[in-house]
């Protein structure tokens, strides 16, 4: 019987060794994410070259910024909401992944994903929103090579300039800038959890549409996810 299962468990492997092999071999390389040209602005100055002018966008309005010149409570609002273990998996949460699977057959609806940070980066950056097998796969493998090759931070700092955050805003500095006028690092709490709130659904959440009661309710959720987390006070949250 042992030999019985430890044959099963080996031809299961192999299998499942087959399978990420055939989807491996087309994918793009996760090494070169540093290369991929993020759209941004045309700026123009006048002759003297330190004032701006004005800028000219395409479909997306982006200003790539580092980690370190975002606030403190972005990073946390955004953790603590999208995924909590961030800092402790390696592109793949089983946990999350179940927890979300039982509640959507408990629903007999697809209401939550279980994505990581790192699998939302994967999937705007390099797969189609499709949902399929051979998709899911794909952002799995694709995940982890990910992870492997960088820092969290690094990952973190990617998804941060990545990110839509409604009308053709993408990116947390250009999303800072069209909700409140200010730069990413100048963001206050609430309003690093207004910005963190709009990240599951910009269109519907935005505060120009009908739904910016839903909004709200969404941030003061931010708000108690940073609580539960620990990086903020029940105080603070308050």
């Amino acid at each position: 019987m042992a030999q019985v299962i430890l044959f099963g468990c080996l031809v299961f492997f192999v299998g499942i060794m087959g399978i990420f092999l055939y989807y491996a071999k087309d994918l793009p390389r996760p090494e070169k994410f540093t290369e991929l040209s993020f759209a941004q602005p045309t700026k123009i100055y006048d002759r003297s070259g330190e004032h701006l002018l004005y800028e000219i966008y395409g479909e997306e309005k982006r200003e790539v910024v580092p980690l370190d010149q975002i606030s403190q409570s972005l990073k946390e609002a955004i953790i603590a909401t999208e995924d909590a273990d961030f800092y402790h998996h390696h592109g793949i949460d089983p946990k999350g992944m179940l927890r979300s699977l039982l509640i959507n057959v408990r629903s007999l609806s697809p209401l939550q994903g279980g994505s990581t940070l790192t699998q939302q980066l994967v999937r705007t950056s390099f797969l189609s929103r499709t949902k399929t097998v051979e998709r899911k796969v794909k952002e799995i493998i694709l995940t982890l090579e990910l992870e492997r090759r960088y820092s969290k931070n690094q990952i973190l700092e990617f998804y941060r300039n990545q990110v839509p955050l409604g009308s053709n805003a993408y990116g947390v500095s250009e999303g800072s800038k069209l909700l409140f006028g200010k730069k990413p690092s100048a963001l206050t709490l609430e309003e690093s959890a207004t910005i963190a709130a709009l990240i599951k659904a910009p269109s519907y959440y935005s505060p120009f549409g009908p739904h910016r009661t839903e909004l709200l309710e969404r941030k003061n959720y931010v708000l108690d996810r940073m609580q539960e987390t620990g990086y903020i006070s029940k105080e603070d949250a308050a």
